[in-house]
Order: C-alpha cells, then sequence, then structure tokens
C-alpha cells in the first residue's frame, strides 16, 4: 500500500523540480515517464520506495527529491530521480480525491520557530537575521501545493512544499546561501502575518547587523570565487560569454547579500543583466560596458580584503532600507525625464528634492519591453497615476508632494505601492531656506564632490541639482554634433553642460535653447553625470524656474517655452552640413589622458577576446605607451602596464584596466572645466 508520504513528491510541480535541478532535465525527465520507463522496484515502506527509471535504482525518502538517491553517475537530483517524482503524479493517489485542500500558508504559520533555526543552523540564522529587517515581500501566492514567496531584494522567489517542511523548500539560491535564504522567506511570511517571534539570543537582528573588523572566513571565501569566476570571464573573452555565466553572476550577487555585501550585489546584479544580453548574442550588448563593471567589482572585492572598521562598512555599502509603513516624506518635485535602453526597456523616473536628508530621490515607472503598448512617452506623463491622490506627473510641477506610508531602498528610490498616501501641497518660495540649502551653487565644492565620488568608496549618485548664478546662452556644435550649455555660479566659474544630438534628445534641447533666453527665471537644473571613457559629462535634464517668487519644475522632455527658437535642432543640422563644417571646439584634455584612453582600448580588445597575450604590433604599442607614461611620471601605471608586458595574465589585466578607468574618474572636473576649493 503506498504511503503518505510519498504525496511529498505529488507536491513538487514542474517548475519546482527545474528550481532543483534545471528546466532541462526537467523536459528529459517527462520524456521518460511519456515513454513509458519508470516502474516501481518494490512496493513502498514508511521509509522507503524504490523504483527503476530508465534502468537506474531510484531509491525516494520522506525528504522529498533533494534526499532522495541514485545508482547512476550523476551529482545531486538526476534525471531519474525528477523522472520518480514526475511518475508518481500520474500515478493514482491512496488520499481521497474529496479530502480537503491543503492549506499551504496555515501550515507555514503552525512551523516551530525553535526547531526551524535548528534545522537552519546557527550561522544561517545570525546571517538570516542580520537581512530580516531591510527584506520584504512583494507577493505570497498559494497554490494547491505549495507556497510562493517572493523577496524582490534578493531577486528570488521560494518554494515551501506542502508536508515537505523546511528542508523541502526550493529555490534557485545558491547551496551555500540556500538556508539563510529559505529561512529568511519563512520568518518573513510570519512577520507579514503578524506572527511573533523571537531570535536566538546570539542572533538578535541588533548583534548580527554589527559589521566585525574584518572579513570572516566565509566571507573571504566568497570573494575568492567570485575573482576565480571574474577572471574566467577575461580570460574566455565577454564577446564569448556563455549562457552559464549570467545564472552565475545572479547566484553570486544573492550570496553577496548574505554575506552583508550590498554595494557588490548590486553591481553584480547589473553584470548579470548585462552578461544575459551578450549571452544571447543580442545586438543591444556591450561588451566594454560589462568588463568596466567587472573591473570594478573585482577591485572592490580586493579593497574588501585589505580594510577593516570604518573603512570596510563604507565598502560594503549601505543595505536597503524598508520602512513600515508610518515614514512621512516632503518633497520638492524636479521634474521628469524619459529614458530608452537597448535592451528594449524604456520608461520615465521623476526626481525630487529631500531637504531633510539632503539628497535626491527618485521614482520611476517602466516596461522592460514594448509589450504594453498602451505604455508611451506621452501616457506617462499625461495619464498614468503616479500615485493615488496627486494623479499623473504632469500634476507634480506646481507644488511640494507629501508622502505617508512610503517605502524607500537604499538607493534612495521611492516605490510606487498603492498603499502610498500622496497630496500636493503649497509650493517652495525661491527665498525658502530649504532651497537656499539645495544643491550646488559653488562648483568649487562641486569639483569637491565629484573627486570624492571617484574610486571604490564614492558616492554613486549620478543624479545632480545644481543652481546657476547666471547661464550663458548655449552653443551647437555642429560638426562634433554636440549641445553645450555653460553656467556660471556666483564667481563666475563656468561648468559645462553637454547632450549628444541623438533623437532622444531633440526635443530638450529645442526647449533648452528656448529656456535660455528667460534665464532670469532659472534657478535650478538638474543634470545626470554620464561616465564614459574620457571621464564624463554632465547632462541637463530638468529645469526649476521662478514665477511671482514661487519655484516650479520643467521637465525638458514635455515642457516648451512660451518662446522656442526660430528653427529645430534638425533643421539647423541640416544647414549646417549643406554650407559645410562648423567650428570644432577645442579639447581641453591633457595629453596623457589620450595615452591612457589608448591603453584602456587595447586592454579591452584583447579583454573581448580573451586572447590576452602581447604579440609584436602590441608590444610596440604598449612599449611607447609605458615611456610615455614613465617620462610623465606616472609610475604606478607605467609599473602595473611593465608587469602585464612582461607576463601577460587576466589578473594583471584587469588590474592595468581599473587603474586606467580610475585615472580618468579621478580627472573628470578638470575635464569639465572645474577647479577645486583653493
Amino acid at each position: 500500500m503506498e504511503q503518505n508520504w510519498l504525496q511529498i513528491y505529488r507536491n513538487f510541480d514542474d517548475e519546482a523540480l527545474a528550481a532543483l535541478a534545471s528546466a532541462g532535465l526537467v523536459r528529459r525527465a517527462v520524456k521518460d515517464v511519456e515513454a513509458g520507463k519508470v516502474a516501481w522496484e518494490s512496493a513502498p515502506d514508511s521509509k522507503q520506495a524504490l523504483l527503476r527509471a530508465d534502468g537506474q535504482l531510484v531509491s525516494l525518502s520522506p525528504g522529498g527529491p533533494a534526499k532522495a538517491n541514485c545508482d547512476c553517475p550523476a551529482p545531486g537530483v538526476c534525471k531519474h530521480i525528477l523522472a520518480a517524482a514526475i511518475w508518481l503524479r500520474t500515478m493514482p493517489s491512496a488520499a481521497s480525491d474529496s479530502a480537503a485542500p491543503i492549506d499551504v500558508l496555515a501550515e507555514v504559520m503552525a512551523l516551530d520557530p525553535g526547531a526551524m533555526f535548528k534545522a537552519a543552523g546557527a550561522a544561517a540564522t545570525r546571517k538570516a537575521a542580520a537581512l530580516f529587517a531591510d527584506t520584504t515581500i512583494s507577493s505570497i501566492t498559494s497554490t494547491p501545493n505549495a507556497l510562493l514567496i517572493e523577496l524582490p531584494s534578493l531577486d528570488i522567489t521560494c518554494r515551501y512544499i506542502a508536508h515537505a517542511g523546511f528542508g523541502g523548500m526550493v529555490s534557485d539560491a545558491p547551496e551555500a546561501s540556500r538556508a539563510v535564504i529559505h529561512l529568511l522567506a519563512i520568518t518573513s511570511v510570519w512577520r507579514l502575518q503578524g506572527c511573533a517571534f523571537d531570535w536566538p539570543g546570539a542572533a538578535a537582528p541588533a548583534l548580527a547587523a554589527a559589521a566585525p573588523e574584518g572579513l570572516s572566513e566565509a566571507e573571504s571565501q566568497f570573494l575568492d570565487r567570485l575573482r576565480q569566476l571574474l577572471l574566467e570571464a577575461f580570460s574566455n573573452g565577454w564577446s564569448h560569454v556563455s549562457e552559464i555565466v549570467p545564472a552565475q553572476m545572479r547566484g553570486l550577487a544573492m550570496s553577496a547579500r548574505v554575506e552583508s555585501f550590498p554595494r557588490l550585489a548590486a553591481m553584480l546584479r547589473t553584470l548579470a543583466g548585462t552578461a544575459e544580453l551578450l549571452a544571447k548574442r543580442d545586438v543591444s550588448a556591450d561588451e566594454r560596458q560589462a568588463m568596466r563593471l567587472a573591473t570594478r567589482i573585482y577591485a572592490l572585492s580586493h579593497a574588501l580584503e585589505q580594510s577593516a572598521g570604518e573603512v570596510l562598512r563604507d565598502l560594503r555599502g549601505k543595505e536597503r532600507r524598508s520602512f513600515d509603513g508610518n515614514q512621512s516624506l516632503e518633497l520638492l518635485p524636479l521634474g521628469a525625464h524619459w529614458w530608452e535602453q537597448r535592451t528594449g526597456a524604456h520608461g520615465m523616473t521623476l526626481s525630487f528634492w529631500n531637504a531633510a536628508e539632503q539628497c535626491i530621490m527618485q521614482a520611476a515607472v517602466a516596461r522592460r519591453d514594448a509589450s504594453d503598448r498602451s505604455f508611451n512617452r506621452d501616457n506617462a506623463w499625461r495619464t498614468n497615476v503616479i500615485w493615488q491622490g496627486v494623479g499623473p506627473a504632469v500634476r507634480l510641477v506646481d507644488g511640494t508632494l507629501k508622502l505617508d506610508q512610503v517605502r524607500v531602498s537604499g538607493d534612495n528610490r521611492i516605490s510606487l505601492s498603492s498603499e502610498i498616501k500622496a497630496e500636493m501641497q503649497a509650493p517652495w518660495r525661491s527665498d525658502d531656506q530649504r532651497w537656499q540649502a539645495a544643491g550646488y551653487d559653488d562648483w568649487s565644492a562641486l569639483a569637491d564632490a565629484l573627486r570624492a565620488s571617484a574610486g571604490l568608496n564614492g558616492d554613486s549618485n549620478s543624479f545632480i541639482l545644481l543652481k546657476p548664478a547666471k547661464v550663458d546662452q548655449p552653443q551647437l556644435d555642429e560638426a562634433r554634433q554636440i549641445f553645450t550649455w555653460r553656467l556660471r555660479d556666483q564667481r563666475d566659474q563656468v561648468v559645462t553642460l553637454q547632450l549628444a544630438c541623438d533623437p532622444v534628445n531633440h526635443t530638450r534641447i529645442d526647449n533648452i535653447e528656448g529656456w535660455a533666453k528667460h534665464s532670469d527665471v532659472l534657478k535650478g537644473v538638474l543634470v545626470r553625470l554620464e561616465r564614459n571613457l574620457h571621464g564624463g559629462r554632465l547632462e541637463p535634464l530638468t529645469l526649476v524656474i521662478e514665477r511671482q517668487g514661487l519655484l516650479r519644475a520643467i521637465s525638458l522632455d514635455y515642457e516648451a517655452p512660451l518662446t522656442r527658437p526660430g528653427l529645430t535642432l534638425m533643421q539647423r543640422l541640416s544647414r549646417a552640413f549643406k554650407s559645410g563644417p562648423g567650428t570644432v571646439a577645442t579639447s581641453s584634455r591633457p595629453t596623457h589622458a589620450d595615452w591612457i584612453e589608448d591603453l584602456q582600448y587595447i586592454l579591452e580588445n584583447k579583454a573581448m577576446t580573451g586572447r590576452l597575450h602581447v604579440p609584436g604590433e602590441d608590444l610596440d604599442r604598449l612599449n611607447s605607451i609605458h615611456a610615455f607614461l614613465r617620462s610623465s611620471g606616472l609610475d604606478l601605471l607605467a609599473n602595473a602596464l611593465q608587469s602585464y608586458i612582461q607576463a601577460p595574465a587576466a589578473a594583471l589585466a584587469v588590474a592595468l584596466l581599473y587603474l586606467c578607468i580610475a585615472c580618468a574618474e579621478l580627472e573628470m572636473p578638470q575635464f569639465l572645466g572645474l577647479t577645486p576649493r583653493t
């Protein structure tokens, strides 16, 4: 007679089985079942059931598929174990068909906390406690046989299988992190359902959250694995990324969160997305973007190992924060801008100034592809309701915004949750002390901030609020197709903003030219720091103007001034190329920046192919660069280049590439024409 514990295997659907193995292996197992290759070997008892699957002996136990055994040489959950679980679903069950449906959520709520912590282990419990306060559940979905628990901060869905217990949970989490993440999922469900429990004393969140003076052994081992994977990617070539690399990156991102490396986790998630495009040979994939991010990750992993105390805590990064529903924000809207990515993702980002925290906060409404045809540039601005109580984005420009019951991430992203209560309030006056303290009105202070943001410990925020004393009329460089706009501070120092004459910027450029003619009303410009090989450039996105003493946001992608230039950007470019090239602006870049840029290109070309050796033609170029760097006094870079020339290897190439990137970042303020405070 069939034993009741076999029902555990019936509760695993194909998605749950794929989380234990792979979707491809599940498909192969289904074919074996359809071909009649699975049958009982002996009648099941209370401890074991034996089956034959495609000629292999499979031993099932009450622990579920993860605890089953097979005599084939394949490690882990093999095709034969999967086939056995699938075959059991096709067989008549001993349970009555009229039995009441399983309440999986009630089963989770009935779990004993002490038994859970013991099953997870002391180390996993401590790590789960440290992550608990900063973890939210986006949804809990009950199915007839499982409870799906989505953890957006970890980008993972955990499945609690009916009757399988904590040990039978499945997810895509790396094996080393699985106990932590599964325990975190269960305890988060308890919290969401209002169930009180106490963490073991040694794992209390307040104690677990305290950063140690140095790295633990587990953390060091994780960083070693991370560097090994990155070096393999450089050695194999970023143009030849295999399909397994994105999954490895996502797994490492999850492990980074578990090991209290939130900054690394965020960078690895981004790298995983880019690597996935590369693996699919997507036309929008960017190998150089991937390898530059991978280089920063590699450098950060080394810096973490060499740091302790406060520096280590800073390098770890800020944990994501999730407020508990009683937080309030008072924000000054700074307008909205539209964006499109080569991946097909597109959307609108709204920016706000938070006077209490002295920072820019943002909220984004977006789609990952073009499947939602009702979502477009105009509807996002005029129709889509951002928060109940304030309506679409077009209404968020004439006053200030108050939000209650807010959730905010560690990178100052505001949730668009329907639980948020929003209302518009009176606008700020231009002489309001909150506005006077906002942003930058001294370009020397801006230069200091940009230099401080360089390197691994810098602020990664790319949006800056500038408050110019006056502005010049914008200039269009027809030959280079670059639009430039100079802003001046009280000491007449100049910072130059730039926009490429791409189609996405055409409306923005035309509107800037119109608003610049009304320079007396311009009080602020929101810019984005766009980092590139030359260091970076500042791109204007929105404006803040004054009307009758009151501040108002202007969204350059949507709002035109009352008077616009006589000719559009496209009309002027067309005339310029018919009449001959215009005057090309001279570059203020120092000579050594060009040599460093050349070196970076050589290294990136090698990293794309994986051919890191130095043949004759490359050797001549690298020797010339080395001689120049040495004569210019750039000894650190010259020494690193000499080491690579003498013994080309992935680790030396990555270190040298990071030095090139760091040099460009440090010189970015100079390239933008900014001077530091004296």
